[in-house]
């Protein structure tokens, strides 16, 4: 519960709990006061003991009653005692003293009300009796609490006088006009400003009887009273008397007097409240001061220090703009009265040349430099000395003194200004140069007085209605201050932008105009004072504008020169505003100015020599300008070194001067050409001071220490940085131009094209007389010394090529600024006119040289530009006229170019090529922007794109001229031409007015035919396709009219086209256009003619459904045939003319021309191929095209020929049948087929494809021409084709990266496919198919050897399963009956199985041998048991005997690896176990030779030996067969290998074996027995030989493991074989039946019985021969 209790109680924080502790002890203390007042017995006892003067009592009493007084528990009866008991205690011990001083604040705070009359009195009495206590303290205490009182007593008489008058007594005071009513209050303060008046003049007070008060003292309160109560003191007249009869008489006695420092000080202040608050009441005696002020001012009149003080009392009145301005409307503008501010300015002119050498007058400003390494003020400095650094700018230098004269603020000003030193009894020192920094400051503040008030009243009423309310910010760059205040307070504008609307301009308002204003009589008063103070005003400013300035106080010069003369100009006073101008100007430019280049430029030495006096200078002599008054010497040779050079001072003058521009631009007028010529000058002063620094940093020798570098550094990046806001102040300048109104722009126009020199040798006499309304823009009485004009001086070339430069930069952002001005029709007013003429004049004016006139057609072409692309809102019909008149423009400065009167020279013509070029390359850029907008003005744009040619493209001079051609001025201009070209014709085509589609048409012919530039002419073909199919677009039926139709020329074209029968000139257009292309096409050049033949074929491509069967044959006519007819006549043209190198390039050239119209013609015709068969002279138009074909042919030239092939088959592809185009125009066909084959024909193109594509195109041919022929070909053309077929295949060029190893080529392949066209129904067309195939099959081992590339295996084996097919599928049908056709086709096969390892070209899988053995196999297997009876066929017989042995044998020496013959074994096997199923049953018949019997049984014999027998052991030719057994040899001992195909050897002798065996006993198998038996007998007994003579000699070495294996195998046969018995004859003397065979080896087998020992296996086998001969001997 109690926890709760405490949560809900409220929380307080401490600072809450003191705050309200403070309150409750305040409240406390107020009611304590209360109750202590209702007792006065209470405060008496303490009145007592402060009247003891007893100390102790009345420390007592004191302290008490200063705890009373602050309760305020006095009562007010008691307030008399009170202060009668602190007078009492005043003259006590110091800590009561003390204690009464420290009860006093609190008396005179809480009584103050109540001290009136006598308690006044009395309490002033004590202050002053304190006040003048001996002791600092007391002294110094009592005098604050004087001056409170003095505040509380003027207080309650403002306080009083807001009381109701009735209120108060009034009291009767005599004054010099009467008797004045006061009340109390205004009594009191009254007496007291008497008194004090009084004691201050040392003189008896009135009132305060016992006071005494020093003089400063006196000063001091004065001065407290006028600078709080001026205001209750000039409401009370009474007051004012005193003013007038006291204290102003005193001041000026003062002042006369030599008074002190201090008084002195104090009296000034006291002139500077009285001035400020009392001028209108104390009139004549502020005028009386004021003159006293002026006269103090010169050099005799006062010390120093009092001239100081009296310029500061000025410094402060112009300070006060309002206050100047009320002195100068009381005292200058009245007749009667001296002219105070007049005088004022006229002595601070004498003051300012007072002593030059203080302030370091020169020719021009620098810098004061007394140790100029310091960090506080270096910028400007190292600025002024990076002149070795950046090749001269910055002449001026300083110097390393310590008493270097200048104005600065490090050292020529005070910490505390003089007249605020009121402690200093003594004058402080003063620099020498302090008081003329006083005198500049006033001239500053009486100029920034006049701008600030002046300045809002020129804003125009509706521009400042509209202007966001904004304060000038402050900046430290003058320039940037001045533009900025100028901005805010001049002429109210925002920030400038381009696309400003020039329909807004205002014209500043004259505030002299501004009558009825309020000010109007404070406007007049600073007019007057500008219209006289003007030339004080410009004296003094140009003396300090030549002295030795800091950066502050020239910054400040630059910029209350700046504000006048702003003012002067606002209000329309044309003598001060080019005064000013001029003198600004002036200073922004070096001494000596654009004289100084000329000067230097004549001595050839524009930069060297300065450069060379500074490297024999230090630093701080290259870098410092010494004053006249220290080095006049050592300036006159810095000056004279070299051309004058532009330093940061003269930067911000330019920046200035610059600022004036935007801001008085409206009202300039002529006086727009000093700005305009400043700014020249300047240009052309910085580019040759830069020009003079890339050539000397070469040899320029490095600044020495690491300071001094910084400082260089730093300088010249400040110095970079000043010219870049100077040339942003010139930017935007000219930028506010666009604001300006017509008659101003006109005027900164006419200003700015008066500098430009039209000729580099004009005089200046002559130049003097043009400006000269421009030179004198003030009265003769006061005149002013201009800047020498650039047209007054005789410059050298390079500088007047800068100058006119200059012009022609400006020129350019003027015009760019001022866009939507240009765009009004008025042309006359708003410039337009003025700035073609001087343009085109300038860009023709050959005396100008190549970079003005170039500058100035690069100026006109962006002129015309930002006109053209403007995006402002006007009318189409508008924007289409200002266009157009910028075109012609174009147009006329390009016409001036070649002008017949201009005297031409080489850099002229190059001169004039080069703006010819940038005209040019100004249409396209328009084009780009607006094409597609254009309207108007078309035919100047053709104008201006063909005027590059050396003759104007005129339809009416070369239309009728087949041959014309065009030659451009310059191959640049043609290149920057085709661009706009180019640009209409891709993208801008529909915008161009059918009216110049001709015009367009000839254009680009013109482009074409030139021979310049090939890629052009090249790219300009492309365009006839574009504009073609805008004229496709345009007329969708592209229907030709009959007067069309019937046209025979281009005459008659050019006729319908002028017409303006839209839809009949659209199709004669396009027909025009074609009769271009197809002229274009008899180009001498290749690259053209081609591609103007790709483009005339591709636009028939697009348009060939649009076009009617008569506008069809018209052009077939007018297209097609003389297109035919043109290359046949150059083809024979060229032909004719001697041979020579160059000749047959040119023919070969013609004949890639052939092929490319062939071919598109082909493509035509076959597009409109129905078309044509349906014309009623149909055959006239294919016998014409054919002996147009014929000729091309008879050129031998293989492209040639290629295209014809194609093209002649892509005719046929859409024939579908014969009947269709009639028998007689296929015949004529096929002839030139048969008479065009390409195997011996020239190659243009040298290419590694060789003839194969040409080879291909005329099997082609031929597949169609046998398509439409079929079954009615004939044998004889059969032939032919088998023929061609044949020459094609080896006549063919190999392919060019791959063999025909594994792939056939084409050709190869297309001609075996062309053998199937061949109709077999004819008689003897099949003999000639398998002839034709069998020869393709042998080729390859044909044509082996030699310098033939192609290899023709992948033919050959391709062949083969032709020739399968064919021989199966004609067999199948019954139709091969003769087994001659067999024969051709098994024959063809023996080769690759002869050559089954020694062919090396086997390529992929399966190798040839392989492919001929399945070929033979599949049409014996195929054709034998269809030879039924078997024929008696030698040949046949013979060739399958061969395939037999071709499928056995192989040389198994080629390399072969074992694996590869394995494999080869195994297929061989197979093969023959197939083929032996075939063969072995014929050919026991007697139909069948014994030749090819025993070429059989031999062929088994020979294959079947495992072992490579003995030579001996062989029959030798002419020898019995059997013979070599009988013979005798030495064995051999090595061993001898198997032979790799052991396998198929042993299966070879087991079917011989097998053949002589006993079977059916047939007279057939008997036939075959006794062939193959004597080769049984020879087999084995070589066996068995090579045993018996090799086995002695090995010893006990084993016999070889194969030898051994095959000699028992064998020994096992022939035991085991029971032979026929009519095989093998009876040996002699022996009768057998089937062992006949042993009887005829017994003698071997002996013999080898004899040998055998040790080897129990060979002894069993012969032992069972042996057994075997016993029983059959039948023992």
């Amino acid at each position: 519960m109690i926890s709760n209790l405490f949560r809900k109680l409220p929380k307080f924080s401490y600072q809450q709990v003191q705050i309200q502790s403070v309150h409750e002890n305040e409240r406390v203390r107020a009611d304590l006061g209360r109750d202590l007042r209702c007792r006065p017995n209470f405060a008496r006892p303490f009145l007592l003991a402060c009247g003891t003067r007893n100390p102790k009592f009345a420390s007592s009493g004191i302290v008490c009653l200063q705890r009373l007084i602050v309760s305020k528990a006095i009562p007010n009866e008691l307030l008399e005692g009170v202060l009668e008991a602190l007078r009492e205690c005043s003259s006590l011990a110091l800590d009561i003293q003390l204690k009464v001083l420290q009860a006093l604040p609190s008396l005179l705070q809480n009584y103050a009300n109540k001290l009136k009359g006598k308690l006044l009195v009395n309490a002033f009495q004590l202050c002053f009796l304190l006040h003048n206590n001996k002791t600092a303290v007391i002294s110094n205490t009592a005098a604050a609490a004087l001056q409170q009182l003095v505040a509380s007593t003027f207080e309650k008489v403002a306080v009083e006088d807001r009381l109701p008058p009735d209120d108060g007594s009034l009291t009767e005071i005599l004054a010099d006009e009467g008797t004045i009513l006061v009340r109390e209050s205004a009594l009191d303060a009254y007496k007291l400003l008497n008194d004090i008046c009084l004691l201050t003049e040392g003189q008896t007070p009135e009132v305060l009887s016992t006071a005494s008060l020093s003089q400063n003292f006196g000063l001091e309160l004065l001065e407290s009273i006028l600078s709080n109560y001026a205001d209750t003191l000039i409401v009370h007249p009474e007051q004012i008397q005193i003013c007038r009869t006291r204290l102003m008489p005193l001041i000026i006695r003062i002042l006369s007097e030599r008074a002190t420092f201090s008084t002195t000080v104090r009296v000034m202040r006291l002139i500077q409240l009285i001035l400020s608050r009392l001028l209108f009441a104390l009139a004549s005696e502020c005028e009386m001061t004021l003159s006293l002020l002026n006269h103090m001012l010169d050099p005799d009149a006062a010390f120093l220090w009092k001239r100081v003080l009296c310029l500061e009392v000025f410094r402060g009145i112009h300070n006060d703009s309002t206050l100047a301005r009320s002195i100068y409307s009381h005292f200058d503008e009245q007749e009667e009265k001296r002219n105070i501010m007049r005088d004022h300015l006229a002595t601070l002119v004498r003051l300012a040349s007072e002593k030059p050498a203080v302030i370091g007058l020169g020719n021009q400003s620098t810098v004061p430099a007394v140790n100029f390494h310091a960090n506080d003020n270096s910028g400007e400095q190292a600025a002024i000395q990076a002149e070795g650094l950046i090749g001269g700018i910055g002449a001026a230098v300083t110097l390393k003194e310590p008493d270097a004269p200048g104005i600065s603020m490090r050292w020529s000003t005070l910490r505390v200004p003089c007249i605020d030193q009121l402690d200093k009894s003594d004058p402080p020192a003063l620099p020498p140069a302090y008081i003329y920094g006083l005198a500049l400051t006033c001239i500053n503040n009486f100029s920034e007085g006049l701008a600030k008030f002046l300045l809002p009243f020129t804003i125009p009423a509706e521009t400042k209605a509209k202007r966001k309310p904004r304060a000038a910010q402050k900046a430290e760059e003058v320039g940037e201050t001045s533009l900025e205040d100028l901005n805010a307070t001049g002429n109210g504008r925002q920030e400038m932008s381009k696309s400003q609307s020039n329909r807004n301009r205002k014209i500043p308002v004259n505030p002299l105009s501004l009558k009825g204003h309020v000010l109007y009589s404070q406007i007049r008063t600073s007019g007057h004072m500008v219209e006289h103070c003007w030339p004080a005003i410009l004296a003094a400013c140009s003396t300090f504008f030549n002295a030795t300035l800091d950066s502050d106080y020239y910054h400040a010069l630059i910029r209350s020169f700046q504000r006048f003369t702003q003012v002067a100009g606002l209000l329309d006073l044309s003598t001060p505003k080019d005064a000013f101008l001029t003198t600004l100007g002036k200073h922004s430019l070096p001494s000596g100015g654009i004289s100084s280049l000329t000067t230097a430029n004549a001595r050839n030495s524009p930069i060297n020599s300065g450069i060379e006096h500074a490297d024999n200078q230090t630093d701080s002599e290259r870098d410092s300008s010494p004053s006249p008054a220290i080095s006049s010497v050592r300036q006159r040779q810095s000056v004279d070194s070299g051309a004058a050079t532009m330093n940061t001072r003269n930067l911000l003058c330019l920046r200035a001067l610059l600022n004036l521009g935007i801001a008085l631009g409206q009202v300039l007028q002529k006086s727009w050409l000093i700005i305009l010529e400043t700014l020249q000058q300047a240009d052309l002063m910085l580019s040759h001071a830069e020009t003079g620094r890339r050539q000397a940093s070469g040899h320029s020798k490095p600044v020495s220490g690491s300071q001094s570098a910084t400082d260089d550094t730093n300088g010249a990046s400040d110095f970079g940085l000043e010219v870049a806001a100077v040339k942003t102040a010139g930017m935007r300048m000219f930028e506010s131009t666009g604001d300006l109104s017509d008659q101003a722009f006109m005027s900164v126009l006419a200003c700015l094209c008066d500098l430009f020199r039209v000729t580099q040798n004009e005089t200046p006499e002559a130049s003097e007389r043009l400006n000269n309304d421009l030179l004198s823009p003030i009265p003769s009485s006061r005149k002013h010394h201009r800047l020498p004009s650039l047209s007054r001086l005789s410059l050298d070339g390079n500088l007047a090529v800068r100058g006119n430069i200059f012009v022609l930069t400006r020129l350019n952002e003027i015009t760019t600024h001022n866009i939507l001005r240009l765009l009004r029709q008025n042309t006359a007013e708003t410039g337009w006119d003025l700035l073609v003429d001087v343009l085109i004049n300038s860009l023709s004016q050959q005396s100008l040289g190549s970079e003005v006139r170039i500058k100035a057609a690069s100026v006109f072409n962006d002129m015309f530009f930002a006109i053209a692309t403007s995006q402002n809102d006007l009318s189409s019909e508008e924007r289409d006229k200002i266009r157009k008149r910028g075109l012609a423009a174009l147009l006329g400065g390009i016409s001036s170019l070649y002008d017949e009167q201009r005297l031409d020279s080489r850099a002229s013509q190059t001169c004039d090529l080069e703006i010819h070029r940038l005209i040019i390359e100004t249409l396209r850029s328009v084009l780009e922007q607006c094409g597609d907008s254009l309207i108007l003005g078309w035919d100047t744009v053709f104008a201006i794109i063909t005027s590059i040619f050396d003759k104007s493209v005129s339809l009416d001079e070369t239309i009728y001229d087949e041959k014309s051609s065009y030659t451009s001025r310059s191959p640049k201009l043609l290149r920057s031409s085709f661009g706009p070209l180019q640009l209409i014709c891709s993208d801008f085509t529909s915008s161009v007015p059918h009216s110049c589609l001709l015009t367009l048409l000839e254009t680009l012919y013109a482009f074409c035919s030139q021979q310049q530039d090939l890629n052009i002419s090249l790219t300009t073909i492309t365009f006839f396709r574009n504009v073609s199919d805008f004229l496709l677009r345009e007329d969708a039926s592209m229907d030709f009219d009959p007067c069309i139709t019937w046209c025979r020329s281009e005459v008659d074209l050019i006729h319908v086209i002028k017409s303006k029968d839209h839809v009949k000139s659209v199709p004669a257009l396009w027909l025009c256009l074609l009769l271009r292309l197809m002229r274009i096409a008899n180009d001498s050049r290749l690259e053209v003619r081609h591609s103007a033949l790709h483009t005339l074929f591709r636009i028939f491509d697009a348009c060939g459904e649009q076009l009617s069967s008569p506008a069809w044959q018209l052009c077939y006519r007018v297209i097609v045939i003389e297109m035919l007819s043109a290359d046949k006549a150059n083809f024979e043209a060229i032909k004719r003319s001697e041979p020579s190198y160059e000749g047959d390039e040119i023919q070969a050239g013609w004949n890639e021309t052939a092929v490319i119209i062939f071919g598109g013609i082909s493509k035509l015709l076959t597009q409109n191929l129905d078309t044509m068969i349906s014309s009623a002279n149909f055959t006239d138009m294919w016998n014409q095209l054919l002996g147009y074909v014929q000729a091309l042919l008879e050129r031998k030239v293989l492209d040639v020929s290629t295209a014809v092939f194609k093209g002649m088959t892509k005719m046929l592809v859409d024939i579908e049948y014969i009947d269709k185009v009639g028998q007689s125009s296929i015949t004529e066909v096929w002839n030139l087929w048969e008479s065009g084959i390409p195997v011996s024909q020239k190659n243009l193109s040298q290419g590694k494809a060789g003839n194969q594509d040409s080879i291909i195109a005329y099997l082609d041919w031929l597949h169609q021409l046998s398509r439409l022929v079929g079954s009615k070909m004939s044998l004889e053309q059969v032939k032919i084709i088998t023929e061609r077929l044949r020459s094609c295949i080896v006549d063919s060029d190999s392919s060019a990266y791959s063999a025909d190893i594994d792939k056939m080529t084409a050709v190869q392949k297309y001609s075996l496919e062309s053998l199937r066209l061949i109709p077999t129904g004819i008689p003897g067309a099949l003999s000639e198919l398998v002839d034709s195939i069998s020869g393709f099959v042998v080729l390859a081992y044909e044509e082996d050897g030699g310098d033939k590339v192609q290899t023709y295996v992948a033919l050959s084996k391709t062949a083969m399963d032709l020739l399968r097919s064919c021989i199966t599928d004609h067999v199948g049908a019954g139709r091969i009956q003769d087994p001659k056709l067999l024969t051709k086709a098994i024959s063809a096969l023996e080769i690759p199985l002869q050559l089954k390892y020694e062919w090396q070209k086997v390529g992929k899988d399966p190798s040839p041998w392989k492919k001929a053995t399945t070929t033979a196999l599949v049409i014996l297997e195929t054709s034998m048991p269809m030879l039924r009876p078997v024929p008696e066929a030698p040949a046949f017989w013979n060739s399958v005997v061969k395939i037999s042995s071709g499928i056995i044998s192989a040389n198994v020496t080629s390399g072969n690896t074992p694996s590869t013959i394995i494999e080869d074994q195994a297929f061989d096997i197979a093969a023959y176990t197939r083929i032996q199923r075939l063969i072995t049953p014929v050919l026991g018949l007697p139909s069948i030779s014994e030749q090819a019997r025993r070429a059989y049984a031999t062929s088994l014999f020979t294959n079947s030996i495992i072992h490579t027998p003995h030579p001996d052991d062989l029959p030798r030719p002419g020898q019995d067969l059997l013979q070599g057994l009988q013979s005798s040899h030495i064995g051999r001992t090595q061993d001898l290998p198997p032979t790799p195909r052991a396998k198929l050897s042993y299966l070879l002798l087991d079917e011989l074996f097998h053949l002589v065996s006993v079977r059916e006993g047939t007279p057939d198998q008997l036939r075959l027995a006794q062939a193959v038996a004597p080769f049984l007998i020879l087999r084995t007994g070589i066996t068995l030989k090579a045993y018996l003579l090799d086995q002695p000699l090995r010893g006990r070495m084993p016999q070889p493991w194969s030898q051994k294996q095959e000699l028992l195998h064998v020994l096992q046969k022939l035991v085991d074989l029971e032979s026929e018995p009519g095989a093998i004859p009876d040996a002699p003397g022996i009768t057998s039946q089937s062992k006949k065979h042993l009887h005829r080896l017994f003698a071997l087998v002996v013999q080898a019985t004899r040998v055998a020992s040790g080897d129990e296996e060979v002894t069993g086998a012969l032992k069972a021969f042996l057994d075997a001969v016993g029983r059959d001997f039948g023992i």
